[in-house]
Parts: C-alpha cells; structure tokens; sequence
C-alpha cells in the first residue's frame, strides 16, 4: 500500500472499513499529523477482518499494539516480521521485508499508469513534488526499456556492427 512503518504501527481497530462497496483503510500519517483514506483491495480488507477477529481490537485502540497497548515502535514491528518470515522459512529468518521499498513501487506504477505528481504526492503525505519525484524509479525503466529495443533491431546489434567494421562507443 506504500504506507510508511509509523503508519502501520498506528493503524486502528476502526481501521478498515466498507463504503459505497468500496473497500478502504484509514490511515493515520504521522509526519503530516492528519489523516488519509487509501482505497484497499477486497482481499485485505477480509484478511485484516479475520485478524481482527482472533485478535480483538476496540475502535481507537491499536490493532498492533505493545505490551502496554501503545503502538508498536518501528523496531518491535521489524523484530516481528523477521520472527515470522524465520517461521515460515522465508530467507531463513532474515528480514527481507522492508515497507519503505513499496513506496516507490506505488509511486512508480501510479506514475506509470497515469496519475499526476500531485495525486501521487497527495498519497504519500508529501508536502513537496520534488520529494514525490525521487521516490519515482521510472526513468530507470524507460531508458532501460527503450535501450533494449534499440538493440533488437537487427541493424543496431553488437554483431551486425562487428561485421560491417563499424565501431560504435
């Protein structure tokens, strides 16, 4: 979802909800000190709804919470990734997931599939475009993709060159 580790952390038990059969999930940005609503897929919608279940949360109480019900810090909900992705065997045990990564993978295929900087900054609790554009990796991509179709066209491959005696670079 792109969300920041503070917002996971200081997610809600009224959290998820329904509206208009629409599936959304209100988060708490900690940075911009207000709230958002991100729009969520059915499937976790349901998912969190069975973890709430087994593990009963009253509205404004921390659905991931400490030993005293405060919210998990960044490294007591890093702790417990690592502790379950050992039991599961992902990576034997080392901590692979990093929730910060997603942010630029939202920011990149928001970017990519046509949504404007400022409804990306909006997303990500940005106060500034410039921040907004360093999260997206998508000139990287396009160079990479538009490289590799020079290079399929017969007349640009290294061969084609090599045989015609030509130096290139």
């Amino acid at each position: 979802m792109g969300l920041r580790i503070s917002e996971v952390c200081t997610l809600k038990g009224d959290a998820y909800y329904i509206q208009n059969g629409d599936c959304w999930m209100k988060v708490y940005q900690v940075k911009m000190k207000n709230y958002k609503r991100v729009p969520i897929p059915v499937t976790l919608y349901r998912l969190m709804q069975v973890y709430l279940k087994k593990h009963p949360t009253k509205k404004e109480a921390y659905i991931f919470r400490n030993r005293k019900g405060g919210a998990f810090s960044k490294s007591t909900f890093m702790g417990q990734m690592k502790k379950y992705c050992s039991q599961i065997g992902i990576q034997n045990g080392e901590y692979i997931f990093k929730s910060h990564d997603y942010r630029h993978t939202v920011a990149t295929n928001f970017y990519e599939h046509g949504v404007s900087i400022q409804s990306i900054r909006d997303y990500l609790g940005h106060t500034f475009e410039e921040m907004t554009m360093q999260y997206i990796d998508y000139m990287p991509r396009k160079i990479a993709k538009e490289n590799d179709a020079y290079f399929e066209e017969e007349e640009n491959s290294l061969l084609a060159c090599m045989q015609k005696g030509e130096k290139h670079g």
